[in-house]
C-alpha cells in the first residue's frame, strides 16, 4: 500500500508562517504535520509515502533528508505548481499499476484508520472513494442514497434543490484511488483532480463515499485554525492522536532552555534550540525553533516562528523574521 502527501501548495491563508516554512512543516504539538501524517499511514501498514513540494521546497528536502522515517519518502520538486491532478500524474510511474493508493491533504490533522478504509474502498469495487463527513461549512459534496458522489461545488448545492434525498457533506482531502484514473491528465502539466472525478460521474462510474464515525479532522489552513488547534490537542486526553503530545499544556523541547524565572501559563509549547530567559511571562503561546525570549517580556496568544528574537509586550502577534 502506497500513499502520497499533497504538499506543494502555497499556503497562503498561513502567512506569514509558511514564508519560514512549507505548511505541511508547520508544527502541531512539537511535531510538524508532516512528520505526523507519515507515522499515521506507516502505523496503518502504508510501504512507502511520495511527497510533492514547490513553496520551500528547500527547506522540504531538508527535512525528509535530515530525519528518520518508519517507511522511504519519495520527493519530487514541481517546477511549477501542477495542481493536485498534475502533482498526483507526477507520480504516476512510481504507482502500483493494480494496486489503488492513498492520497490526503498536507495540512490535515485527523485520526483516520487508513487501513480499514482502504478495505472499504476496495469493497466498493470502484476506482475512487473520497472520506467524507459532516462539517457544516464546509458541505459542498452531494452524496446520494447508496453513497455514490454525484456533484461538487455549487453544482451539488444546486442539485439537492431539487433532489431532497441527496445529502451534502465535505470533502477531507482522503483520496483512495486507482492509478488508472490519472492517466489521461497530461503529464508535466497543471491540473486539478475534481475535474477528473467529474468526468467519472458522467460516465456512470461516480467515486464513492467513505465514512468513519466519530473522526477527528482539523486542518491547519489558517493562521486562527492552527492556533485553536495547538490549543485543542493541549485539552484532549493524553495518547489519543499519537505521536502527538496531546494533553500536555506545557512542552519543551528537551534542546530548549526555559528560566526558572520564567512564568508559563495556559498552552506553551517551545520547539528545539530555542531560549526562555529570566522573567518573561507566556501565556497561549506556540513557540517555533531558534527562538529568543529576552527577559522581561510578555507574550500571549502569540505564534513566534523560527529564528525571531523577541523583547517587550505582544498579544495577539505572529511573529516571524521578516
Amino acid at each position: 500500500m502506497l500513499a502520497m502527501i499533497l504538499a506543494a501548495g502555497l499556503g497562503t491563508r498561513l502567512r506569514p508562517l509558511t514564508l519560514v516554512r512549507p505548511k505541511v512543516l508547520v508544527p502541531v504539538s512539537g511535531m510538524p504535520v508532516f512528520e505526523f501524517l507519515v507515522h499515521r499511514l506507516h502505523q496503518s501498514g502504508v510501504e512507502a509515502v511520495m511527497v510533492n513540494a514547490f513553496q520551500l521546497k528547500d527547506e522540504m528536502v531538508a527535512a525528509v533528508r535530515e530525519n528518520k522515517w518508519p517507511v522511504p519518502i519519495h520527493v519530487r520538486l514541481e517546477p511549477i505548481l501542477l495542481g493536485t491532478g498534475g502533482g498526483l500524474r507526477n507520480f504516476l510511474d512510481l504507482m502500483r499499476a493494480d494496486e489503488s493508493f492513498i492520497a490526503l491533504n498536507g495540512d490535515i490533522i485527523c485520526d483516520a484508520p487508513f487501513d480499514h478504509l482502504y478495505r472499504l474502498h476496495l469493497d466498493t469495487g470502484g476506482r475512487v472513494s473520497l472520506l467524507l463527513h459532516d462539517c457544516p461549512e464546509f458541505n459542498n459534496v452531494a452524496v446520494d442514497p447508496d453513497d455514490r458522489i454525484l456533484a461538487f461545488g455549487r453544482e451539488a448545492v444546486d442539485l439537492k434543490k431539487v433532489r431532497p434525498e441527496l445529502r451534502l457533506l465535505a470533502f477531507t482531502g482522503i483520496h483512495f484511488l486507482d492509478p488508472s484514473v490519472l492517466k489521461d491528465l497530461p503529464a508535466g502539466e497543471p491540473s486539478e483532480i475534481i475535474p477528473v472525478y467529474r468526468g467519472l460521474i458522467e460516465r456512470g462510474e461516480p467515486p464513492r463515499a467513505l465514512y468513519h464515525p466519530g473522526l477527528f479532522w482539523r486542518e491547519t489552513g489558517s493562521i486562527e485554525a492552527y492556533f485553536r488547534l495547538n490549543i485543542e490537542l493541549a485539552g484532549m486526553r493524553e495518547g489519543v492522536l499519537n505521536p502527538l503530545a496531546t494533553g500536555r499544556r506545557i512542552c519543551i523541547h528537551p534542546r530548549s532552555h526555559v528560566s526558572p524565572g520564567a512564568r508559563l501559563d495556559g498552552v506553551v509549547h517551545v520547539g528545539k534550540d530555542s531560549r526562555i530567559a529570566e522573567g518573561s511571562r507566556l501565556e497561549d503561546v506556540i513557540i517555533w525553533d531558534g527562538v529568543d525570549v529576552r527577559a522581561g517580556s510578555r507574550l500571549r496568544r502569540c505564534i513566534v516562528a523560527d529564528g525571531v528574537t523577541i523583547s517587550g509586550v505582544h498579544e495577539g502577534e505572529v511573529l516571524h523574521v521578516r
